[in-house]
């Protein structure tokens, strides 16, 4: 019933995911986390619904149509908690902070629906094992900034961090101590930006934000000691071995 990626990730969260729970799991697709048909109370939002990300990825051969979930909130706005009218225990989120274009804001969004001692679990890329090996990694006073420009989308320089230093690498080889020589940028840093300008009105879809387990745990702990977030860390996974992804839990409050 759950992939073996799945299957991980409940591991780390056992505790969270006592009989009865409830849980709000966001852009579960075809690897969601928690399953009804395991008898788990789960409802799942996406920007897309079931019938949606099938035509969407209709010829991908990495997505599995028969694992797609139903979508019961689909929401393109930034300020869903609005549209949600319940709340949850825990909300699940994999490979999607990264792509927020205001955490901080996500943040407030989890925490209004959320119940008192609510927990967001996510899974986060480790920048180590990923494309953005050569890229720097983000700083709570960046998230500050987007936060009070009011992005809801990639903004321009990230789009140009996106286009510049994507590297392909290969997880295991880096993992077997063989990382990337040297940084190949794809285009020449003027034409990144020039490519990023040109798309500067429509929505690019890139990691607004790169993490390691250190810097993700170091951004979470800058925004809470100065009220930015509502949220502490309660237990980190570090990248276990031949994958790119850490694990954490937040508790609210």
């Amino acid at each position: 019933m759950f992939t073996e990626i799945a299957t991980q990730r409940r591991a780390f969260a056992a505790a969270c995911l006592p009989e009865g729970t409830e849980i709000l799991e966001i852009g579960a697709f075809d690897t969601p986390t928690v399953r009804r048909e395991a008898g788990e109370k789960v409802w799942y939002l996406d920007l897309f619904s079931k019938d949606d990300l099938a035509r969407m990825h209709a010829g991908n051969r990495n997505r599995q149509k028969d694992r797609i979930v139903e979508t019961d909130f689909v929401i393109e706005t930034a300020d869903f908690s609005s549209r949600i009218g319940r709340s949850f225990d825990l909300i699940v989120a994999h490979h999607v902070i990264e792509h927020v274009a205001d955490p901080l804001l996500w943040f407030a969004q989890c925490g209004k629906l959320l119940r008192d001692g609510g927990r967001v679990f996510l899974s986060v890329p480790d920048r180590n094992f990923t494309f953005d090996f050569f890229r720097p990694v983000s700083l709570a006073s960046q998230m500050v900034r987007a936060h009070e420009e009011g992005a809801r989308k990639p903004q321009l320089w990230q789009v140009v961090d996106h286009f510049f230093y994507h590297q392909k690498v290969k997880v295991s080889e880096i993992w077997d101590g063989k990382p990337p020589a040297a940084f190949t940028p794809r285009f020449p840093l003027a034409e990144a930006i020039r490519m990023a300008k040109e798309r500067e009105n429509i929505y690019t879809d890139t990691h607004c934000w790169v993490f390691t387990p250190e810097s993700f745990v170091g951004v979470i702990e800058d925004l809470r000691n100065s009220n930015y977030i509502d949220f502490r860390l309660e237990a980190l996974q570090e990248t276990q071995r031949y994958s790119n992804e850490f694990r954490v839990m937040l508790r609210k409050g």
